[in-house]
């Protein structure tokens, strides 16, 4: 497989206590998208040890992107003792998981995004995730040629979607009674795109992923949506967490219109010192890190 020229990683964080020696008894979250692909070296007690971030400056597709890091990367050739692949495409939705039955998804995302072609179903691997205890399932559609590589390369991984990292990880806080209103909003960012997760108790109501280009659109796009489901604002707790330059931004605008239904992650979740001296926070890494996930799988 040709690779194009080499990339540049940028090291966001590296722990003293990070030892490479010792990589098969860490956890490593990989977190992959056509623009980045960012990965988190964490202890089995979710300790951030190393964040490095990766740039996709040649636009190459998810396959030659991937493997031009992992050609790269001596760390991620190396075996840790549980990996995760947490891919963000574009191809996705959520649905109550009885509309779709074991096996039939090809059939069900073929015909929502008007795949009809032979030729245009083989191009793609069918997913199917099933949020435990929610009745909610989360079809995706993978490139056929990112889903075999993985298969080689990354077999012992678990492979998860964007989507549905980001509600597992918001279910767990749901149940964990992080929220003392009757909503949870959950806002998990990256880079210049955003979830948003909203709970109703332990039952989810929402979950969709928007643009931002400033602070502001997050509150737009939320409070749309609050306005449509006749949600006041002295109804919801709300968080943010994710790594994005606008967080601090967000997080400033929403603590400032949701008062006291505001809620700090990073207050909730212990992190070292060394990270914030650093310039990040824990909520910056908490879906790479292992936290409220199902590892069963």
């Amino acid at each position: 497989m040709a690779i194009v020229r080499p990339l540049s990683p940028q090291d966001l964080y590296a722990s003293s206590a990070f030892n490479p020696a010792s990589l098969s008894i860490y956890h490593v979250g990989i977190h992959l998208d056509s623009e980045h692909l960012m990965y988190v070296v964490s202890t089995v007690q979710h300790e951030p040890l190393m964040v490095r971030l990766y740039k996709n400056r040649d636009g190459l597709d998810l396959v030659h992107f991937l493997e031009a890091v992992w050609q790269q990367d001596e760390f991620l050739r190396k075996r840790f003792a549980q990996g995760e692949l947490i891919v963000d495409t574009d191809k996705w939705l959520v649905v109550p998981a009885e509309f779709v039955p074991d096996g039939q998804e090809s059939a069900y995302l073929r015909a929502y995004y008007e795949i009809q072609s032979q030729e245009g179903a083989q191009a793609y691997s069918y997913r199917k995730e099933v949020l435990r205890g929610s009745g909610a399932a989360f079809l995706s559609l993978f490139p056929i040629s990112l889903a075999d590589y993985v298969a080689t390369r990354l077999a012992n991984f678990q492979v998860e979607h964007a989507s549905y990292r980001y509600v597992q990880l918001s279910c767990h806080l749901a149940k964990q009674n992080f929220s003392q209103r009757p909503f949870l909003g959950l806002v998990w960012l990256f880079m210049s795109r955003f979830y948003y997760v909203l709970f109703q108790g332990d039952r989810l109501v929402f979950a969709n992923q928007f643009s931002a280009a400033v602070a502001e659109d997050v509150l737009y796009y939320m409070q749309g949506l609050h306005s449509l489901l006749g949600v006041d604002k002295g109804q919801v707790t709300v968080a943010v967490g994710g790594y994005s330059a606008l967080k601090p931004y967000a997080m400033t605008l929403l603590y400032r219109f949701f008062g006291a239904g505001y809620r700090d992650l990073g207050r909730v979740f212990p992190a070292p010192a060394t990270l914030k001296e650093a310039g990040m926070a824990v909520e910056d890494i908490l879906p790479l890190t292992f936290i409220g996930a199902d590892t069963s799988g």
